[in-house]
């Protein structure tokens, strides 16, 4: 296994990062050999914290060898112990089930920070009235005016390890790790883009929760004394749905609603 750690200074706007005690949040990406939990492997995974408001650091850690997988896991694992949030870019659907598969096939006991920021899910319902085409990563990425270096996507970087793991080639290694050090690079300037999201209240989700259902849900909420810091009528019908049906079932706990509604879209 090949670790590189880096320094970049990210000039974030005071609000963005207090906002989001972004200081206690963990960013992270991975790259893997296909979309196969069970058969494929974690090649890569970068991780990205805060050392202070405008210091980010990222620490990679590369796979060159399948064989020593587990060791890579080991060491993600290790460093972000401590961490009750993570955040990345449509990581709910599938950076972080593969990881977890993956520790479980390298026997590996592991309990994932508490609460997934996907900002994927965050920026879907408003992407098309912000005027993107689509909504991956890279066109978010033009819209707020990264310029990468990187030119693959994850699916080349599959093919490139491939021929990484035949020929042991630095450029090919270095191509890879460079796609997937953007990738992560990027994450805490599209937070910054949320923020802007949720108090621009000219936009109007996909979605959106019916009135029948806002009124439905405020009086819950009144009801069992519930105090949500979140723009009820701003959330979408699934978001709504789910949260009604869990206080109907008896959950009251703040956090866990607030997930509830993060997570659904």
């Amino acid at each position: 296994m090949f670790i590189k750690e880096y320094k970049e200074v990210l000039s974030l706007h005071e609000n963005v990062f207090q906002y989001y005690n972004m200081d206690k949040i963990v960013y992270f990406d991975i790259e893997t050999t296909g979309f196969d939990k069970e058969e494929d492997y974690v090649i890569l995974i970068s991780l990205g914290r805060f050392e202070d408001e405008n210091n980010f650091y990222i620490k990679q850690y590369f796979l060159e060898n399948l064989e020593d997988e587990k060791e890579l896991l080991c060491n993600f694992k290790k460093d972000i112990i401590g961490y009750k949030k993570w955040c990345s870019y449509n990581g709910i659907a599938f950076d972080e089930p593969f990881i977890k598969k993956r520790m479980e096939k390298q026997n590996i006991i592991f309990e994932s920070p508490k609460y997934h920021i996907d900002l994927y899910r965050l920026i879907r319902p408003y992407y098309k009235q912000m005027g993107m085409q689509r909504c991956n990563l890279k066109t978010v990425e033009k819209y707020i005016g990264i310029q990468r270096e990187d030119q693959i996507d994850g699916g080349i970087s599959v093919d490139l390890y491939k021929e990484f793991l035949l020929t042991s080639s630095e450029e090919l290694k270095e191509k890879i790790m460079l796609h997937n050090y953007e990738d992560v690079l990027s994450l805490p300037k599209i937070h910054e883009l949320i923020f802007k999201v949720d108090n621009n209240h000219d936009l109007v989700r996909e979605n959106v929760i019916t009135k029948k259902q806002c009124k439905y849900l405020k009086g819950l909420l009144k009801k069992n004394n519930i105090n949500l810091d979140v723009d009820i009528d701003r959330i979408s019908r699934k978001a709504a749905s789910r949260t009604i049906d869990n206080i109907l079932r008896g959950c009251i706990d703040c956090n866990e609603l607030k997930d509830i509604i993060s997570n659904s879209y």
